[in-house]
This record gives structure tokens, C-alpha cells and sequence, in this order.
């Protein structure tokens, strides 16, 4: 039944109306304990607060379709007072909100998280429910929460809404390696990272990219696989890790070193993001690296990482293909010709030889497709 309670000053009157469990509330300049006392009744609560706690501070308010308990916890909230509910017990009180300081003694909960991390939970606890004592269990993957019986059945709500098993999301990667004058030669063209074929044809990437493979004129440096979860990053690492020596201590006889390593070669970073409609906003970063040259130092010969790196965000459809180009480098291919017996003949060989220096540019090539598995 919809109710209307009214209230002026210290009088009390409630007039029956039509839906039930929601009231019409009118307040005006009424005592809190009065107030709290015909809501608490209305709702069928039992409610427990002392005698002086509302009887000097006075309310007036105006609520349309609430609940009687509703209206109760919004009235007590405005006037300053506290209150934990327990069963069908409401218990006002003005204690601070500290779980070391409540009339009702704090409980504990060991909860068992199926897919996200106990460690993230408890940071975001820290931060939205500071009341709410959260720390990682003995247990792989659990957490336990200490606090008032409210808090931690709210605190319980929130983490079964937050603990849902996370997307995988299959990359399928083909790097290629293909020169300038071979990819001009098939008519390809980059546009913002992506093939479009000058000719206007439709043609389809694959079997551009298949064409020039069984031609000869590209070359299909790897083809990995790798599957993360939605946000996380996957690093995809192709190429060698390069020793040089480092001096670390030396006197007037010797000199102790150590090894240390650079990596060198194709790397390619990738953040998947699943969005709506099956789509996936993907940050890609690929990189490209090799020794140009070994410098000579005091210290030794250290190598001089020439790289080629790029940075994309783009959004494409699950199962779509992202092309990555326009990571050109530089290379120098020494020629020899040489007279036929003249030129082996050793100190004499400079002399019926020829060599030449031809200079080449290569592109690296990034295919990603990216599925939701």
C-alpha cells in the first residue's frame, strides 16, 4: 500500500494511499527521534539509538516514492549520525565510521576469486571502501575482508560483479622482409600504415604478400603466434641477444670483465583492447634493430645499434588484418668479380679484382591479426 506520513512538529498523521512499500514523506520542523521512530516502525525495523541523541536536532523534508527504510538511512545520513544494520536491527550511533570503533563487533570473510587478481582487488578497496580491511590470503588467488556485516555483504556484491572470467585475444603476426623496388614494382603503396594497391584493384593483402614470397622478391622473416589477455600486453621477440665484453675493475696487471648482452632484431609489442561490436583497438609498437657497426673505445668494442621503430593505435574488427610498413633501412652489398686464377693468387689478387659497393633499401612489414578466443 502507498502511504503519505506527514509529520509537523510533534504531531504524527499517516493517511493510507496506493503502492505498496513506497510512501510519500512530509517533514516539517519534526524531531529526528520522532522522524526515525515512525519510519522504523513503518518499515517493520528494529531501530536503536539512545534517548538524547535526536531529541535536540529538528528536520524537515520532502520524499516522494521511497521506502520508509530508505527514507530512514537518507534522514540519518543528513542529520550526522551513523548507523549499521544488522539482520532487522538498525543501530544509529555517533561514532566515527572506523571499523575499531562500532558497537557491533567486526567479522571476517575469506572469499576465493576465480579469475582477477586478489592484489588488484584489495588495491581498489583501499581506495572505495577504506572501512573495508582487505589483504591477500594464504591461498593462491584469495582474499579476506574484515568490517561491519553491511560493508562486507556490499564489499561481496561488488567483487562477484568485478570477478568475470577476462577475454583471450589470439595475435597471429607475420613479419617479411621485401625491398623498396619490389614492393613499388607490385604497385604497392603505404597509406597510414596500411597497403593499398595503386592499380585501384580490390586486391586482397594476403595474396599480395603470397605473391611476392613465391617470387622470390620477399622474404618471410617469422610467424609467430601469441595469445593475451584484453589489456595486457603480449611482446613478440625475434633476433639475437649480441656479447660484449665491460671492464668492471682493473690494476697495473689486470683487468676483470664481464659479459653483457643487447638484443637485436625484430620486437613487436601489442595491447588488445576488446570494445563493443567485436571490435579491437590494438596499440601496436614494432621494432626493428641490428649492429651497424663495432666502435672501438678505450674500454673495448661495443656495438651501435642502428633501430627502426613505430608507434599505432588502430581499430579493426576481430579477425581483421593490420599491415605495418614503411621500415626502411639502408644497407651496403659488396660485389667481387675476379679474374679467373689471377685473382686468387694471394697479394697479387687486389690487382685482377673489382669490387662494387651497391646500395639497397629494405622494408620490414608487420601483418597482425588479432582474434577474440
Amino acid at each position: 500500500m502507498f502511504k503519505k506520513i506527514t509529520v509537523v512538529g510533534m504531531i504524527l498523521v499517516c493517511f493510507p494511499w496506493q503502492i505498496a512499500g513506497a510512501v510519500e514523506i512530509n517533514f516539517s520542523d519534526a524531531s529526528v527521534m520522532d522522524v526515525t521512530q515512525a519510519l522504523a516502525k513503518e518499515a517493520g525495523i528494529d531501530l536503536i539509538m539512545s534517548s538524547d541523541q535526536g531529541t535536540a536536532k529538528r528536520t524537515s523534508v520532502h520524499l516522494k516514492d521511497a521506502t520508509a527504510e530508505e527514507a530512514l538511512q537518507s534522514i540519518l545520513r543528513a542529520n550526522g549520525f551513523t548507523f549499521e544494520k544488522k539482520g532487522n536491527t538498525i543501530l544509529v550511533s555517533t561514532l566515527p565510521q572506523d571499523v575499531l570503533q562500532t558497537a557491533y563487533k567486526p567479522v571476517s570473510r575469506a572469499l576465493k576469486l576465480k579469475y582477477v587478481s586478489a592484489e588488484k582487488i584489495a588495491a581498489l578497496f583501499s581506495k572505495i571502501m577504506p572501512s573495508v580491511v582487505s589483504s591477500c590470503g594464504l591461498r593462491a588467488n584469495s582474499l579476506v575482508l574484515r568490517g561491519k556485516d553491511g560493508e562486507l555483504d556490499e564489499a561481496e556484491k561488488l567483487i562477484n560483479d568485478l570477478d568475470f572470467p577476462i577475454p583471450q585475444i589470439l595475435i597471429e603476426s607475420k613479419v617479411i622482409e621485401v625491398s623498396e623496388s619490389d614492393s613499388i614494382r607490385f604497385g604497392i603503396d603505404h597509406n597510414s600504415g596500411m597497403f593499398k594497391f595503386i592499380n585501384g584493384k580490390s586486391e586482397d593483402i594476403t595474396s599480395a604478400i603470397n605473391l611476392l614470397l613465391g617470387s622470390g622478391k620477399a622474404n618471410l622473416i617469422a610467424s609467430p603466434k601469441i595469445a593475451t589477455l584484453d589489456n595486457n600486453e603480449a611482446v613478440i621477440n625475434i633476433g639475437s641477444r649480441i656479447p660484449y665484453a665491460v671492464p668492471v675493475s682493473s690494476s697495473a696487471s689486470t683487468t676483470q670483465w664481464t659479459v653483457e648482452y643487447i638484443d637485436a632484431g625484430v620486437k613487436l609489442k601489442i595491447t588488445p583492447q576488446l570494445g563493443s561490436e567485436n571490435y579491437i583497438t590494438t596499440l601496436l609498437q614494432p621494432e626493428v634493430s641490428s649492429i651497424s657497426e663495432w666502435r672501438t673505445t678505450a674500454a673495448g668494442e661495443f656495438p651501435v645499434i642502428s633501430t627502426r621503430n613505430a608507434s599505432a593505435t588502430v581499430r579493426v574488427k576481430n579477425g581483421e588484418t593490420i599491415v605495418v610498413g614503411g621500415l626502411i633501412s639502408d644497407s651496403d652489398r659488396v660485389n667481387v668479380t675476379r679474374v679467373p686464377i689471377l685473382g686468387q693468387i694471394p697479394l697479387l689478387n687486389l690487382l685482377f679484382q673489382n669490387r662494387t659497393v651497391e646500395k639497397t633499401k629494405t622494408e620490414i612489414v608487420f601483418l597482425i591479426t588479432p582474434y577474440v578466443i
